[in-house]
């Protein structure tokens, strides 16, 4: 019996793998469990195993071709064995030229004047509004495809998907550009990756709250916590440590910034596990800890560091990449003051931190210099006003000007 390997998801949010390179050949026999090819999904690259005994009796998909989740990619089997005529849809695959058909009597004419215009009028409504399904503005936002530029082939003239990736021609012709290119630089994957979640995330409304904390006593609290442990345990504790302990224990009091929106219902998570922003070299990823509010900072140190180390050396696993309910992204270690995050979607809510630095503050009417952070919260505006987004803050800020009683 023949089994179909299929591109399998390996995150919440993964929507198609990429074939990075192939770790069999057709003709090679494996065992259940063996790796058969790397891909890269979501954000990260991963190996895929073998579901069954048998001989790789069929390749399906060429390296970098972008396959949807649970598309066949591989046929295991008996030698010889008869294999399904079947074939995976493959998202990069280059598009047909459209097919020569007549033009209704009822069409207007496309009007054209050089390369810089070519317009169907049909396409647009009196209201001078181009006709396009949800699903064609979708497709065209992802592909960089104007769409006045599209001749609409659906009902009335309306442009449907489609038209957006069986017009080559129409949609490469742009106005003239006559600025000089030092180079060209073909987005990594995981850029691609990035890019998408973004325009994903900035659809919806966002609100943002920013409000100053005083880390004095957090500054004061790690200093003492390394000299106890750092010769004990060989580790150190970053103030990204205290900070996503105190976010931690703050989500237990405003449940609705651990949740998700799916449709109209609020999904609201009994785990707080917090996605922690990692810059590499190819972008941003976002490793989780998981049930952050169950453990001591000291846990949380020894866990960031192991999830850091695989970031650089590229050996992050499923399970370190999916989970997140809410994150923090800390920019402090840059130089960075303040910065306005964008929601990490599917999550309703994220932190940025910016740097922790001495600075004149008015305590009891005196002047003093104190250990200040600009902090600022961006919520899914859909789900959270700003009367909420203020207090989590305020609760936060509390927290971390008094961490002594947090659990270390």
């Amino acid at each position: 019996m023949v089994t179909t390997m299929i591109m399998q998801r390996m995150s919440v949010a993964m929507e198609y793998g990429v074939i990075l390179k192939w770790l069999k050949k057709e003709g090679d026999t494996v065992k259940k469990g063996d790796l058969v090819v790397e891909i890269f999904g979501e954000k990260n690259e991963f190996e895929l195993e073998a579901p069954a005994d048998g001989v790789i009796l069929k390749i399906l998909c060429d390296v970098n071709d972008e396959i949807p989740i649970s598309e066949p990619i591989v046929f295991i089997g008996k030698k010889g064995e008869k294999i399904p005529d079947i074939r995976p849809k493959k998202l990069n695959e280059p598009a047909l030229a459209a097919p020569t058909r007549p033009v209704p009597a009822e069409a207007t004419p496309i009007e054209t004047a050089g390369p810089q215009k070519v317009q169907a009028a049909e396409t647009r409504l009196p209201s001078g509004r181009i006709k396009a399904s949800p699903r064609a503005k979708k497709k065209a936002e992802e592909l960089g495809v104007d769409l006045s530029l599209i001749i609409g082939t659906g009902p009335g003239g309306r442009i449907v998907e489609k038209d957006i990736v069986t017009q080559p021609a129409l949609a490469a012709v742009t106005m003239e550009d006559t600025r000089k290119v030092g180079g060209l630089e073909t987005m990594t994957h995981l850029r691609r990756t990035i890019a998408r979640r973004m325009t994903q995330s900035w659809q919806h409304p966002h609100i943002t709250m920013i409000t100053e904390i005083d880390m004095s006593e957090v500054v004061a609290l790690r200093e003492e916590i390394n000299k106890k442990i750092q010769k004990k345990l060989g580790i150190r504790i970053s103030f990204n440590d205290i900070i996503v302990k105190a976010v931690a224990d703050t989500l237990e009091k405003f449940p609705k910034f651990n949740a998700t929106l799916v449709g109209n219902e609020l999904r609201i998570f009994s785990d707080i596990n917090i996605g922690v922003a990692m810059a590499t070299e190819d972008g941003l990823i976002v490793p989780s800890v998981k049930a952050a509010n169950k453990k001591s900072i000291t846990q949380i140190a020894k866990e960031t560091k192991g999830l850091g180390t695989k970031a650089k050396d590229n050996a992050l696993e499923p399970d370190d990449l999916t989970g997140s309910t809410f994150t923090v992204s800390n920019l402090g270690s840059f130089g960075v003051d303040l910065f306005i995050p964008v929601v990490n979607p599917p999550e309703t809510a994220i932190l940025a931190l910016g740097q922790i630095k001495k600075k004149p503050v008015v305590i009891d009417d005196i002047i003093t210099v104190r250990n200040m952070m600009m902090a600022s919260c961006a919520v899914d505006h859909r789900v959270l006003d700003g009367a909420p987004a203020g207090q989590f803050l305020a609760a936060l800020k509390e927290t971390l000007e008094n961490p002594f009683f947090m659990k270390i």
